[in-house]
């Protein structure tokens, strides 16, 4: 069968049949089938394509957690889910030092993943690879980013209109399998834009 992965079913084409997995995780994922080649960073088991919040292909690891996505699947996430978080939000605890020694592979391209602090809410660190455009989450990280206060935390107004109004980038919602391919002129153009979405998001 063939996986649809940015719809998260399968369909054969010989016989016209669909097949809908029901495995969504108490992250918001939900896993659609063994992503072949791909290992994950952190524990080296290999990572399964999945959609979060039924929205956006990633790819997940069953084993430690961790998911895998585009920096525009990232951003758009961050963005909706502490818009409508609830609850009271949880004080931010100082990354250790040690967090910032792990080495670990980026699973696309096999270089080695920049490991940096997150700049936004949360104190967390994250790990990026800029040639794949892709950001690495250990699991809890992006809990603690949407539990960090801040202004923009609760307002599901702004968010209900600033999801009608987003388009997903022709490269971000592609499957993450398919990715690399372009010239440098194009990454730097949508360097650009992630850049000059963030300044005026703030």
């Amino acid at each position: 069968m063939e996986l649809f992965p940015t719809r998260g079913y399968f369909f054969c084409r010989y016989c016209s049949s669909f097949h809908f997995p029901e495995t969504t995780t108490p992250d918001g994922v939900r896993v659609l089938a063994a992503a072949e080649g791909l290992a994950c960073p952190a524990c080296t088991r290999t990572l399964s394509t999945a959609l979060l919040d039924e929205a956006h292909p990633v790819h997940y690891c069953t084993n430690c957690r961790g998911v895998l996505l585009s920096r525009g699947a990232f951003a758009d996430v961050v963005r909706v889910r502490r818009a409508w978080a609830a609850g009271t939000p949880a004080k931010p605890i100082p990354p250790g030092p040690e967090e910032f020694e792990r080495r670990i592979a980026c699973p696309m391209c096999s270089r080695q993943l920049e490991t940096h602090p997150y700049y936004g809410p949360g104190n967390v660190v994250i790990d990026s690879c800029g040639e794949c455009h892709v950001i690495w989450l250990d699991f809890g990280e992006l809990t603690q980013i949407v539990d960090a206060p801040g202004r923009d935390r609760g307002g599901r107004e702004a968010a209900a209109g600033a999801r009608n109004q987003w388009t997903p980038d022709p490269v971000s919602a592609r499957p993450l399998m398919n990715r690399g391919a372009g010239s440098r002129s194009r990454r730097s153009r949508i360097d650009l834009l992630d850049v000059l979405g963030s300044l005026f998001e703030r």
